[in-house]
C-alpha cells in the first residue's frame, strides 16, 4: 500500500502541533509562576526543618538495687538497729517511690566462721527475719530471704575465691582484728585458732552483692574495705573474662555475650550523725557487737523495759 507525500506531511504537522501545544502549556507565564512558588515553598520548608535544633535523647536513669544483711548470731542490738535496719526501712520507703528495688538478707553462712549450735543458729535466723519485719521491712515492698536458702551464694563464693589473690585478703583489717582476738583466746584446733572461713569472709560477702547485681550497699565504716574488695573483684572478673581475649573468642564461638557480667556497687554510709557507729557500753574504743561475750556491753532490741 502506497502512502502519498501529502498524507505524510499532514501527519508530521499534526505531531508538531501537539508537541508545540504541550511545550507552550508547560512554559506559560502562569505555570512558570506556579512552579516557582512551589519550589520556593519547598526550599523554605527545608530551611525551616534544618533550622530546628535536634532534640537529644534523654538517658533513662539506672534503677538502684539495694542489698544488705545482718548475721543471725547473737541478738540484734541497738547498734544494728540504728546503723542498719532503721536505715533499710527509710530506704525501702523512699526507693519504692522511685521504682528502685531493695533486698535484705539474713546472712547465716557468714555466722559459721565460728562454731555454732545448729538448732540455735536456725532459731536465731528466724528471729532475725522476724525482727526485720517488726522494725518495718515490708515484704510487699522489699525482698527478705535467708542466705543459705540460695545455693548460688556458696557457688559464686567459690568461683571468686579461685581468682582472688591472697595478699588482697591479708590486707583486710577486720580479719587481722578478729584473728588477733581468737589467737589471744587460744584454740585446741591449731596454734592461732583462725579458720579459712574467716580469712575468706570478704569474698563470700562480695558474692552476696555481685550475685544480685546490687548497685548500692548500705554498710558501716568498718565494712567499707570489704566493699572496695568487692569492686576490685568485679573489675578483675570483667577484665579477665568479659573483654577482648581468648575467652571472648570462646564465648563468640559458643554464641554467648561478652559484655560485663557484674556491676560495681557503691557504698551507702549512714549519714545521720551519731548513728554510723554505736560503741560498746563496756569498751568505748570498740563498736557494739553481738559477738561480745559480755551481754552488758550492748542494748539488745529484745531487752525488756527493766533491762
Amino acid at each position: 500500500m502506497k502512502i502519498s507525500k501529502s498524507a505524510i506531511m499532514l501527519t508530521l504537522l499534526a505531531a508538531n502541533a501537539r508537541a508545540f501545544s504541550l511545550i507552550s502549556t508547560r512554559t506559560s507565564p502562569k505555570n512558570i509562576m506556579t512552579s516557582a512558588l512551589s519550589m520556593s515553598s519547598s526550599t523554605s520548608t527545608e530551611e525551616t526543618v534544618e533550622a530546628q535544633p535536634v532534640e537529644e535523647k534523654k538517658k533513662t536513669p539506672q534503677k538502684k538495687r539495694i542489698l544488705s544483711g545482718v548475721q543471725p548470731t547473737g541478738t540484734i542490738h541497738l547498734g544494728n538497729y540504728l546503723g542498719a535496719i532503721r536505715q533499710w526501712v527509710d530506704l525501702q520507703n523512699s526507693e519504692e517511690e522511685s521504682g528502685n528495688e531493695s533486698l535484705f538478707c539474713v546472712v547465716d553462712l557468714h555466722a559459721i566462721t565460728q562454731p555454732q549450735d545448729p538448732a540455735e543458729l536456725g532459731e536465731s535466723t528466724l528471729m532475725s527475719a522476724a525482727i526485720y519485719l517488726a522494725a518495718g521491712i515490708d515484704p510487699q515492698k522489699s525482698k527478705v530471704f535467708v542466705q543459705s536458702h540460695v545455693p548460688a551464694h556458696s557457688e559464686l563464693g567459690w568461683l571468686l575465691n579461685c581468682i582472688t589473690p591472697m595478699n588482697w585478703l591479708e590486707r583486710m583489717i577486720q580479719y587481722k582484728d578478729k584473728a588477733k582476738k581468737i589467737a589471744d583466746k587460744g584454740s585446741s584446733d591449731n596454734a592461732s585458732g583462725v579458720g579459712v572461713g574467716l580469712f575468706g569472709y570478704p569474698v563470700l560477702m562480695a558474692a552476696d552483692i555481685m550475685l544480685y547485681g546490687a548497685t548500692h550497699v548500705p554498710v558501716g565504716e568498718d565494712q567499707r574495705q570489704h566493699l572496695e574488695l568487692c569492686r576490685d573483684l568485679v573489675r578483675r572478673f570483667n577484665d579477665n573474662y568479659c573483654k577482648g581475649n581468648k575467652y571472648k573468642k570462646r564465648c563468640k564461638k559458643a554464641g554467648m555475650p561478652t559484655y560485663p557480667v557484674f556491676r560495681e556497687p557503691e557504698a551507702m554510709i549512714q549519714k545521720v550523725e551519731g548513728t554510723a557507729r554505736v560503741m560498746s557500753l563496756s569498751d568505748g574504743t570498740n563498736k557494739m557487737s553481738k559477738s561480745d561475750e559480755n551481754d552488758a556491753s550492748r542494748i539488745n532490741v529484745l531487752d525488756d523495759a527493766k533491762t
